[in-house]
């Protein structure tokens, strides 16, 4: 049964407790399908309601119709999913300008073409596909990171060690 907005929205302002509890039983499941509606992946949606918990903490008012409150929540999630879309590929373009350019200072060895591959079939499949498909096919790193259902920071890490591992495998052959 649906809370009564009036007196929900009232415990709200005055962080009541009991209102806080009531508010996460009732609306934790619609903000966390809003922020997937909004192409969030599962594993960041908590992320976002957690972050509009937070909103409505600061801003928080009586509310006495319980449409109008579900219309401030549902623009307090798309803002915040909006944003998080933003921050995530405002870092990860800006770290993907930073590893280019690290990438053009570094020297290329006189046999690089047989080390490279040597190093890469020494990788397993699953990492050499991913490699493959970020720096060759050209897929950016939301869209791997939505297709292996991580968030776009792990995948980030995770190529960074392959990165790491693939260049020892070419500095120092010897060890693979």
């Amino acid at each position: 049964m649906p809370p009564d907005v009036v007196s929900l929205t009232r415990g709200l302002t005055r962080c009541d407790e009991a209102a806080w509890r009531e508010f996460h039983v009732h609306y934790f499941p619609l903000l966390k399908s809003m922020a997937l509606a909004r192409g969030i992946p599962d594993c960041e949606a908590s992320e976002i309601v957690q972050r509009v918990y937070l909103r409505v903490l600061r801003h928080a008012k009586v509310f006495h119709h319980g449409s109008d409150f579900e219309a401030w929540l549902s623009c307090l999630t798309r803002c915040e999913a909006v944003d998080k879309l933003r921050s995530n590929h405002r870092r990860t373009w800006l770290g993907e300008r930073f590893q280019q350019w690290q990438e053009l200072r570094r020297p290329i060895p006189d046999e690089g073409d047989d080390r490279l591959e040597s190093a890469m079939l020494s990788l397993e499949e699953e990492d050499r596909r991913l490699l493959t498909r970020h720096y060759v096919d050209g897929w950016s790193q939301d869209e791997l990171a939505a297709e292996q259902q991580i968030s776009t920071k792990a995948l980030e890490s995770k190529l960074a060690r392959l990165r790491r591992r693939l260049r020892g495998l070419i500095e120092n052959p010897d060890t693979c």
